[in-house]
């Protein structure tokens, strides 16, 4: 009995230092956090990048232009590619695929979501428009054929725009099919899954995900 009591001390005594130390690290942090006084509003904030806006051009580098896959010519669903400044024909190049957020969608605080490929900034941002092939992907809305700007539309149509769009962007613009990674930002984020691992297919583009907001949802 002896040796019971002292083996229950021995046992509560490293685990009261570690709330204490926990408690200590708590407070300290609580200490020095900044107030809400001294945070500065984002939007007064100068943004280093912007987003270029699409345009019906040819590709060309530096620009972001409006596509559209064969299958859904004469429709309203459409894709955005960008190539990058450095794009050279003979040059071979990282893509980045991005699904947008839900849409519309606006806050108090001036945040904006479209829903829409035209409002996709992620994969800019990430990249600085530079070094990486740039192509925003739509969620299909097979029944009115047009893009989806709420949720997912057509799974399997979007699916299967995701799959020939990467392909052909890789084959006509030279994108890496080896180095492909999947972005999006809140149901963008969720898509990265819910879309992005539909199947064992459209799973093994990807090198990678840059999940923004909800993935873990």
């Amino acid at each position: 009995m002896t040796q019971t009591r002292r083996t229950r001390r021995v046992d509560r005594f490293p685990r009261a230092l570690a709330q204490g130390s926990l408690a200590l690290a708590f407070g300290l942090l609580m200490a020095a956090r900044p107030t809400m006084a001294q945070l500065p509003d984002l939007s007064t904030v100068a943004p280093d990048l912007q987003t270029p806006a699409v345009v019906d051009e040819a590709p060309a580098p530096g620009k972001r232009v409006r596509g559209v896959l064969s299958a859904w010519a004469g429709t309203e669903v459409h894709h955005a590619l960008y190539l990058p400044t450095d794009w050279t024909p003979q040059g071979r190049f990282p893509v980045i695929v991005e699904y947008a957020g839900n849409g519309p969608y606006s806050n108090a605080y001036g945040d904006v979501s479209t829903g829409k490929v035209e409002g996709s900034s992620l994969g800019y941002g990430i990249t600085a428009g530079k070094g990486f092939l740039w192509l925003c992907l739509p969620y299909v809305d097979s029944v009115n054929r047009r893009n989806q700007t709420q949720w997912w539309g057509d799974v399997e149509a979007t699916v299967g725009y995701c799959k020939e769009a990467v392909r052909r962007v890789c084959e006509e613009w030279g994108g890496d099919p080896g180095a492909v990674i999947l972005c999006g930002f809140s149901r963008g984020a969720i898509a990265c899954s819910y879309i992005g691992l539909h199947d064992d297919e459209i799973a093994r583009l990807w090198r990678g995900m840059i999940a923004y907001s909800h993935f873990d949802g």
